[in-house]
């Protein structure tokens, strides 16, 4: 089933990411135009009544949600595409199929596209209604596994899974992921704790300067109580931290 879709997004390289992502991964899907502007939007949703919108939510003059609103021709499966969290509940009361959270996973996509592909092959009206509990579900379950980072060249939403460890210094923080990459940001190490390990079991802050993936730990060094994570990278575990951590190592 080939299915045609319309990319409105104000950033060139927004709607150049996801024409990437859908050719390579999802080539059933066939974009047959692309805007930055939402007047224009309209237009093109009108007179090509695709199967498939990928619209971004905030827009400098009118956003997402706005575009929607002065739509006449809605019969449509809507994507929406975001680098922001807080967006999701009115997502879903606007019938959003999907959010998929900036830099967008090939997966992620992918799964949008099986889930639009699954409900037009439903001939019961009744089965196109959506679970809602269910999205929402969905939805907070990626926000878990990601995390939204504000950093001097922009915005990353960065996989939580690829971060070993977090590092205060200074007035900020030093984010190191796999492969050797560092992110820096001026957000506090305790704002990451409340964020991270308050209802995370993956994450534990060790030290005052410190928040370790747990399961990025490979050893411990019992003598001068230093943990090895991933990438031979140390970090000290701190006297008040230390019951804790060794807790978790059943120790």
């Amino acid at each position: 089933m080939i299915l045609r879709s319309i990319i409105i997004d104000d950033e060139d390289k927004g709607i150049d990411s996801i024409e990437l992502l859908l050719k390579r991964y999802v080539p059933e899907v066939k974009i047959v135009s692309t805007t930055t502007d939402p007047e224009e939007a309209i237009e093109l949703i009108e007179n090509y009544k695709p199967e498939i919108i990928f619209l971004d939510i905030n827009m400098p003059e009118m956003d997402g949600f706005e575009l929607l609103e002065n739509l006449k021709w809605k019969d449509f499966n809507l994507v929406f595409t975001t680098a922001h969290q807080e967006y999701a509940l009115r997502a879903l009361k606007n019938n959003a199929i999907d959010y998929l959270l900036k830099p967008i996973d090939h997966h992620e996509l992918k799964s949008a596209v099986e889930r639009i592909q699954k409900r037009m092959a439903e001939q019961n009206d009744a089965l196109w209604k959506f679970n809602y509990n269910e999205l929402l579900q969905d939805i907070q379950k990626k926000q878990k596994q990601r995390i939204i980072i504000h950093t001097r060249s922009g915005v990353e939403s960065i996989d939580l899974d690829n971060i070993i460890c977090l590092q205060a210094e200074s007035n900020y923080t030093y984010i190191f992921l796999d492969g050797g990459e560092k992110i820096v940001t001026t957000k506090t190490l305790k704002e990451f704790e409340n964020q991270l390990c308050e209802d995370n079991n993956k994450f534990m802050r060790v030290h005052n300067s410190y928040i370790v993936n747990l399961n990025k730990v490979v050893r411990l060094i019992k003598s001068s109580d230093t943990a090895v994570l991933k990438d031979d990278f140390k970090v000290p575990i701190s006297k008040s931290k230390r019951d804790d951590f060794y807790a978790w190592l059943k120790i």
